[in-house]
């Protein structure tokens, strides 16, 4: 079956360029760092992370004459030349993106090869997929408690998530909102952001997961940093139960809670 394959908008799938082999499927290349064992056999897993996967494609360039033929692979080389670049593969209906280097473009011609070449291309990307748009689950926070609001979210796709928690007051609440504090009790991260002073319409918080920043916005200002207590959570590719603790607000708010991420795939 023919997939479209897009290269920093060169595309590998048109009426010259017939990609046949696309293997991506593979998982990525990961590593495990082991301590031995001092006094026993075997060892213990101390931390794991995918680094790259390698992508590579095959197919044949075909065009009416060798000079063409010259056009179209310098045309290629030129747009595949750049350092880093989006990578789309139609998988299903749904297009992945990876972000990747070309690390290799092999073109093995024979005497023959006259109006046609082989080619194939080896990709170094980014271990995770992602798809070209974004997933965002919400939810309205309406008043402070002893007990925490919780909640669960089951991310789309099969990598861990990094998403961006996002609280916004949704009118002005009857007093300001000091403390936000959000816990996965999943993976056991937690995050505290305190000296806050959410009291108008608008003002909101935002933990960008990926990016690592914590920002707060007062009436209608530019968002600016803020310190926190704690980790950026992490987030399980399955099922993620969650709590959100307020301080302050008074005896009536509403705060609308995003998380937002791309769906990430190994």
């Amino acid at each position: 079956m023919i997939k479209n394959i897009v290269f920093n908008s060169f595309s590998l799938q048109d009426t010259n360029w017939k990609t046949k082999d696309i293997i991506y499927r593979n998982l990525p290349e990961k590593s495990i760092d082991l301590k031995l064992k001092s006094r026993g056999d075997g060892f213990d897993v101390v931390n794991t992370y995918y680094s790259q996967k390698i992508i590579t494609v095959e197919g044949t360039v075909t065009t009416d004459t060798e000079a063409n033929l010259k056009i179209l692979v310098d045309n290629m080389k030129e747009s595949l030349s750049t350092d880093e670049a989006n990578l789309d593969i139609d998988d299903g209906g749904t297009t992945l993106r990876y972000v990747a280097s070309v690390q290799t473009i092999s073109i093995p011609e024979e005497h023959y090869n006259i109006t046609h070449l082989p080619y194939k291309i080896t990709f170094v990307c980014q271990p995770f997929a992602m798809l070209t748009s974004t997933t965002t689950d919400t939810n309205s926070i309406t008043q402070a408690s002893a007990v925490p609001f919780a909640d669960t979210i089951n991310p789309i796709g099969s990598a861990k998530p990094k998403p961006t928690l996002k609280w916004t007051c949704s009118g002005a609440p009857a007093s300001a909102i000091t403390q936000i504090v959000f816990a996965n009790s999943t993976t056991g991260d937690s995050i505290t952001v305190g000296s806050l002073a959410l009291d108008a319409d608008g003002d909101y918080l935002e933990i960008d997961c990926d990016a690592m920043t914590v920002q707060v916005s007062h009436d209608g200002c530019a968002a600016a940093d803020i310190d926190y207590t704690g980790i950026f959570p992490e987030f399980s590719a399955g099922s993620n139960s969650y709590t959100v603790s307020i301080v302050g607000g008074g005896a009536t708010f509403n705060l609308y809670q995003t998380i937002t991420y791309y769906p990430l795939y190994l």
